[in-house]
């Protein structure tokens, strides 16, 4: 274990000149260190892009190397047991804000996203439908990201170079190491034109028995990121962590919200040429079982127009239930200093959660959803965690009683 060396914050950002060919190592694409960058924050998030804002003096030399499109930002953490930085983030800078005050000052907000939001931003231009039936779900993701990075117009005119993408695709375990095979689950899809990669790729991994999602940053190391597909989720289940209030866990918020939850889900999809609907539909214990778990009915729907088969409707459906079928709340929690280090704990793990105040007489098991880094001025760090329910399989959804209600105001 080596501490952060004198003279420096835990946390450092640098700015890097956009290439288009790969591989782009961060050690040949370095313009400056942002040194005098405050305000820091990065927010990551499950299957969701992640995102890095930091403010500047519009006056600072640096700030001028810091250009909309055309550059990168990589935020570094110090880790003590490589005795190094750890590559955190890697992301175009997307953008930015100048406020000008009456006093002179002049300030520059900046928002930078990672890769994966970019890749949400490239779109399927196939003027037919693209369809295929009976292809392994890694097959599928490889297979749209081929189209983010190499997106042709819908007449055929390439868009290289400037459609390069650094990304790479890799098949993981839970806990991030690669897997030697394939996740066996078939799926059958028909993709129409305008349909967002990134996008399809997320909810091609909501499926029940689907994936996790997201961009891991090797500029350092390999020139590249990777976009990773988890199978059968990220995370894993621990028990060398507890989150508990008043000792690992300073401050916490909690939220209990009706919009996230359904116990009946109902979804369209695309019937093609045919007259009738193209439905699928479940629900669990809870949406009519009144004399047991008296909450009633909740629907939530939603619109699949990617899918074709009735088998592979059932499934999407399936996955929504799974997510929005069991009503927990959610934690936002302050972590007490020095308690994180990277991968203790991880995006997607499962570990305990004790809070004991008041109302609340919570011993429960949440899920990692979220790890955002606020980075004070003075170079202090606070980390604050996202955590939910835990992933259930869709047997164990249905087997779900009344304590789950009873005890939702413990929890």
């Amino acid at each position: 274990m080596t501490d952060v060396p004198p003279g420096r914050s835990r946390w450092r950002l640098t700015v890097h000149g956009r290439t288009f060919a790969s591989p782009a190592y961060a050690r040949q694409t370095g313009i400056t260190e942002l040194a005098s960058a405050r305000s820091r924050r990065l927010e990551t998030a499950l299957n969701t892009p992640a995102k890095l804002t930091f403010t500047m003096d519009g006056r600072d030399p640096a700030c001028s190397y810091v250009q909309e499109l055309t550059t990168e930002i990589l935020a570094w953490r110090w880790d003590p047991e490589l005795a190094g930085d750890r590559l955190m983030f890697r992301g175009v800078v997307a953008q930015s804000e100048d406020v000008l005050s009456e006093n002179g000052a002049h300030a520059v907000n900046f928002t930078c996203h990672d890769y994966l939001a970019v890749l949400n931003r490239r779109y399927l231009t196939n003027p037919a439908d693209w369809t295929q039936t009976g292809r392994d779900q890694d097959d599928w993701a490889g297979d749209l990201l081929a189209k983010g990075q190499d997106p042709r117009s819908s007449s055929g005119a390439t868009m290289a170079p400037g459609s390069h993408l650094p990304l790479a695709l890799e098949l993981v375990a839970p806990d991030g190491t690669v897997r030697p095979t394939k996740s066996g689950r078939l799926r059958d899809r028909t993709y129409q034109g305008q349909k967002s990669v990134g996008e399809a790729i997320t909810d091609l991994g909501a499926c029940i028995d689907g994936f996790d999602v997201d961009v891991r940053p090797a500029a350092d190391t390999d020139g590249t990121d990777y976009l990773r597909i988890f199978y059968p989720a990220q995370g894993l289940s621990r028990r060398d962590l507890v989150l508990a209030y008043g000792s690992s866990v300073s401050a916490l918020t909690r939220s209990a919200n009706s919009t996230d939850y359904a116990n009946y889900w109902r979804s369209i999809g695309d019937q093609g040429s045919g007259t009738s609907q193209l439905w699928a539909e479940r629900s669990n214990a809870d949406a009519n079982d009144v004399g047991r778990i008296p909450v009633g009915l909740w629907m939530g729907a939603s619109s699949e127009s990617d899918v074709s088969i009735p088998a592979s409707l059932q499934e999407k459906v399936d996955g929504e239930l799974e997510d929005s079928g069991v009503l927990v709340p959610s934690y936002s929690l302050t972590l007490r200093p020095d308690f994180y280090r990277p991968g203790f704990p991880a995006m997607g793990d499962t570990l305990g959660l004790v809070v004991r105040s008041g109302r609340l007489d919570v011993s429960s098991t949440v899920r990692v959803q979220g790890i955002t880094f606020s980075i004070g001025d003075d170079g202090q760090e606070d980390v604050e965690l996202a955590v939910g329910r835990p992933r259930l399989t869709l047997s164990a959804l249905f087997r779900q009683t009344r304590r789950d209600v009873d005890a939702l105001a413990r929890r």
